[in-house]
């Protein structure tokens, strides 16, 4: 998956989640989509993420998910620079209690080196969520081998609502098919701007694999705080 495709699908699921939101007279079943961008430095090197997603509600307890997101990693030099894309559908059964979803998507990896060959791979995905008031317990799973996405790495770990637009969270996270190393991550979503975009500070640390960026997430829905979105969409 090229770079103009990428843009291309993204430039679809922008369209068709405004037009699909404006149709929606209830703003609870309205879709959910998020554009998020990311930035940092993963053992000194550049790291830019770029994802969409549309979350579709089917019914109370049923909603799909579209995914799609764009690592690039930049060092420099295209012998070792190479983009990472995952395109995904994702199925979750979900309650005031707790979350479950299934997945399945294609994971493509493209050196920057003309000369080197790309690679792509079928994934799958599961995703467990259990809510205990301001607590999160999570587990995530992830078929492909190296991923440097930040919202799709196989990892369990708890969370917490210091607030109701203010959560902090920490992860055992599998980045490597052989290695593990510990994830923190804090986001906030201030009220000012009618609580559609949120604010995320993310540091990782395992072998080879430190890293330090933010992400900043805009909404293209209704106001509701960070807890509540969270909850209602993966």
């Amino acid at each position: 998956m090229n770079v103009f495709s990428r843009f291309f699908i993204s430039s679809l699921l922008l369209s068709g989640a405004v037009q699909a939101n404006d149709t929606v007279s209830n703003a609870n079943d309205a879709p959910n989509f998020a554009f998020g961008l990311g930035y940092g430095l993963l053992d000194q090197k550049s790291l830019l993420n770029i994802d969409f997603k549309v979350n579709i509600p089917i019914s109370e307890h049923f909603s799909t998910q579209v995914l799609l997101n764009s690592n690039y990693l930049i060092t420099g030099s295209s012998k070792d620079s190479f983009a990472q894309s995952e395109f995904s559908s994702n199925w979750f059964l979900h309650n005031d209690y707790g979350r479950l979803g299934l997945g399945i998507g294609i994971s493509e990896l493209e050196p920057l080196d003309d000369e080197q060959e790309g690679e792509r791979d079928v994934i799958a995905q599961f995703i467990g969520d259990v809510f205990l008031r301001d607590f999160s317990l999570t587990t995530n799973y992830i078929s492909t081998e190296t991923t440097l996405s930040n919202i799709t790495s196989s990892r369990i770990g708890l969370s917490y609502y210091i607030n109701e637009d203010l959560r902090a969270s920490l992860y055992r996270e599998k980045y490597n098919v052989n290695y593990v190393g510990w994830r923190v991550e804090t986001h906030f979503q201030p009220k000012k701007y009618r609580q559609v975009g949120s604010l995320g500070v993310i540091a990782r640390t395992g072998q080879d694999y430190d890293y330090l960026g933010v992400v900043v997430q805009y909404y293209f829905d209704y106001a509701v705080s960070l807890k509540q979105r969270e909850r209602e969409f993966h």
